[in-house]
């Protein structure tokens, strides 16, 4: 039986050691998803690099919310890939 298109690039991804920054890298895809509507109006996913997230906050009210719910954040994002792509939030 062939193999599927997603398997190859998968098996591509993980050959040549990009997995973790595809998966980094998608993390915006599913933003809103992750965090709800009312967090995404007010927060900006500034980037994920190495394990590392960096969220921007509207104003000091919505940072202290996220940092209050960034533990919740973090394990969101790792349940949505099935793999620990985020280590540390980093709030700003």
């Amino acid at each position: 039986m062939a193999e599927s298109l997603g398997s190859i690039i998968n098996r591509w991804l993980r050959d040549n050691g990009l997995e973790d920054k595809f998966r980094e890298n998608s993390v915006p895809d599913y933003w809103v998803e992750i965090v709800g509507e009312g967090v995404a109006r007010n927060a900006k996913l500034e980037r994920v690099e190495h394990g590392r997230m960096v969220i921007r906050a509207e104003n000091p009210a919505w940072k202290q919310e996220i940092i209050t719910r960034r533990e919740d954040i973090r394990a969101k994002v790792n349940e949505r890939f099935g793999t620990e792509v985020v280590t540390e939030v980093f709030v700003i």
